[in-house]
């Protein structure tokens, strides 16, 4: 006696037809749906202070994308430990104790606040703003501590 072996294939021993599944169309080139053929440079500049990584143990890092709505901050705080800010798109001002000039940040500037430095960032611009927030801090503390304004005459904006 001879026997198959084998597995009924779609449409064959009562098996249904597979039902079609549509594709999408491929992404036309320059749209958002296109997906980055790799690595992109977000931001490129010159930091105008010296930095130094240093810390007396090991500490935690995080990275954050954070998008704020037109006039909406993040608030006066300070950080037990350094806060980098690139803002990917829009535009925000930020103001820091040392210098409480607003300077205005376009996309791929970047903006350092040391330990302890009050600061606040804040979307001044008419659409999103997107910030990526890099922070190195010492551990088992909380990463960020509420602070009154440090300019007098810029009041304190709630965060979202």
């Amino acid at each position: 006696m001879l026997a198959l072996a084998g597995c009924a294939q779609p449409g064959q021993l009562g098996h249904p037809e597979p039902t079609a599944i549509p594709v999408a169309p491929a992404p036309v080139p320059g749209t958002a749906a296109e997906a980055p053929a790799g690595p992109r440079v977000v931001g490129r500049g010159l930091i105008d202070i010296p930095l130094r990584f240093r810390t007396p143990a090991p500490a935690d890092y995080a990275i954050r994308a954070l998008e704020l709505g037109p006039g909406e901050a993040l608030g006066w705080e300070t950080h037990p430990g350094t806060e980098l800010t690139l803002l990917d798109a829009g535009q925000v001002t930020v103001q820091e104790t040392d210098a409480c000039a607003r300077r205005v940040l376009t996309p791929g500037d970047v903006a350092v606040f040391g330990e302890g430095v009050a600061h606040v960032v804040r979307n001044t611009g008419a659409e999103p703003a997107r910030l990526v927030v890099t922070t190195f801090l010492v551990q088992g503390v909380p990463e960020a501590t509420p602070v009154p304004p440090a300019c007098p005459e810029d009041p304190a904006t709630p965060a979202p």
